[in-house]
């Protein structure tokens, strides 16, 4: 996958006016009891990428592969919120070149997110939430942006960045269950994704909880099982 300047006046658009929401709406709301935006996490995660390139057939998959993640959460303010996540998965990758040749190869693809969000209270248990973050997706070793180089011959050198936006409502049903549930739009290389996006936490203690994620969309799913510790 190469680089492509993924539309820098959109990402400029919906960082202010999340600002401006902010300005206008409740900012001194905070969070719905039970609700954490500072915790760490670590798991397994399941992610399945599928791309078409210009031609049509340029790479054809990027299949299910296992692997791990971790993750954090920071409150910046009583509103505001950064966010990480760093992952690692085994992946069969198959493609087919601008010759027609198709090749089949077993690689690591590495995936890092950062970004920002904000969330405020819609009633004492639930917030509405929104996040804006940059995401990188690489194979076969990290490289922080993107690659220059357009051929998918040599997948160390394959690197693709982009954006994604979310928004979703997350509630604390128990004293000791949470959930979300949202839609997420994600602009990476060729593909223009919307997914639905959902959580499910059981938490054994106020600060230690196991969460179920899922992202499901056309191009890009995933899911994940962490352990998550609160602060």
């Amino acid at each position: 996958m190469r680089l492509t300047r993924k539309k820098p006046q959109l990402i400029f658009k919906l960082a202010t006016g999340l600002c401006a929401f902010t300005l206008l709406g409740p900012v001194t709301a905070l969070a719905a009891d039970g609700l954490s935006y500072s915790y760490l996490q670590v798991g397994y995660v399941n992610l399945n990428i599928d791309e078409v390139g210009d031609s049509g057939s340029l790479l054809d998959d990027i299949d299910n592969g296992g692997g791990w993640a971790a993750s954090g959460s920071f409150a910046i303010s009583p509103n505001w919120f950064a966010f990480t996540q760093y992952s690692v998965t085994d992946s069969d990758v198959s493609f087919t070149d601008d010759q027609s040749l198709y090749f089949n190869s077993n690689t690591d693809i590495n995936r890092l997110d950062l970004g920002f969000g904000f969330h405020s209270a819609m009633s004492k248990t639930t917030d509405l939430v929104f996040r804006i973050a940059y995401t990188d997706v690489d194979t076969d070793g990290f490289n922080f942006g993107g690659s220059s180089d357009t051929s998918l011959n040599d997948l160390n050198d394959d690197s693709s960045d982009g954006y994604f936006v979310d928004a979703a409502i997350r509630s604390q049903f128990t004293e000791r269950m949470e959930g979300s549930l949202g839609l997420r739009y994600t602009d990476l290389e060729h593909i223009d994704n919307l997914s639905l996006i959902a959580n499910v936490m059981h938490e054994f203690t106020p600060k230690v909880g196991l969460n179920f994620s899922l992202e499901a969309g056309n191009d890009i799913s995933s899911f994940l099982i962490g352990l998550r510790y609160s602060f």
